[in-house]
């Protein structure tokens, strides 16, 4: 048989494929079809699981970057608080207290005298009921009297606001005397001095000690 008529049987045979060739093909293609429903899918579904997956992560972490900056503020904001109520809230001593404390006040309120105070007198009164009505709280009256710089008076009253007891001042008077410089009438020869004469009354509040079988209270000075 010549090499062109074996082509020629060749090329009818590949025009016209046997039903085994066919078979072999159709196989063929549900054995990928097969392998890669079994492989592939399950690859893909996995891929979009860890997709999914990913995303909630980081919507997670960008939610716990959000909480972490809300308690770094709260923090913040508490710090501030604690700050702004220390410089407000004051302690009231108990009685066993009082004494040791009222001598620690009475000597941050104490000045010598200098260029900007002339003199100073602080007196403590007897002990007094510190509300209108029956309670376990007492207050000892205290005055200061002082001829000084306007500066230094206001200076002695914020040291008394701001001592760590409940100091609550109950009265101040300011005045700025005139001294005489010469003869004639009040107003001739008068000048105004360089001190003021003030008198500061203020109350130092304590707590008695409870009775026995007396019903706790929340009322406050």
């Amino acid at each position: 048989m010549s090499a062109r008529a074996y082509l020629g049987r060749w090329i009818v045979g590949v025009r016209h494929p046997s039903r085994a060739s066919l078979g072999f093909l159709g196989m063929a293609c549900a054995s990928f079809v097969l392998v890669m429903t079994l492989v592939a899918y399950p690859a893909w579904m996995r891929a979009e699981a860890r997709s999914a997956e990913s995303g909630r992560l980081l919507a997670r972490a960008s939610q716990l970057a959000m909480l972490e900056a809300e308690r770094d503020q709260l923090r913040r904001d508490l710090a501030s608080t604690r700050q702004d109520c220390a410089h407000v809230l004051r302690t009231i001593p108990t009685e066993e207290e009082q004494g040791s404390q009222m001598g620690a006040l009475m000597r941050a309120l104490a000045v010598g005298a200098g260029t900007d105070v002339q003199n100073q007198t602080i007196v403590a009164g007897e002990s007094i009921p510190a509300l209108l009505r029956e309670s376990r709280y007492r207050a000892i009256p205290l005055t200061v009297e002082m001829q000084a710089s306007f500066s230094r008076v206001m200076e002695i009253l914020a040291r008394a606001e701001g001592d760590k007891r409940l100091v609550r001042p109950i009265r101040i008077e300011i005045t700025r005397p005139q001294e005489r410089s010469g003869a004639g009438s009040d107003r001739e020869g008068a000048t105004q001095s360089a001190f003021v004469e003030a008198k500061l009354e203020l109350d130092a509040v304590y707590a008695k000690a409870e009775e026995a079988g007396a019903p706790a209270t929340k009322e406050s000075p």
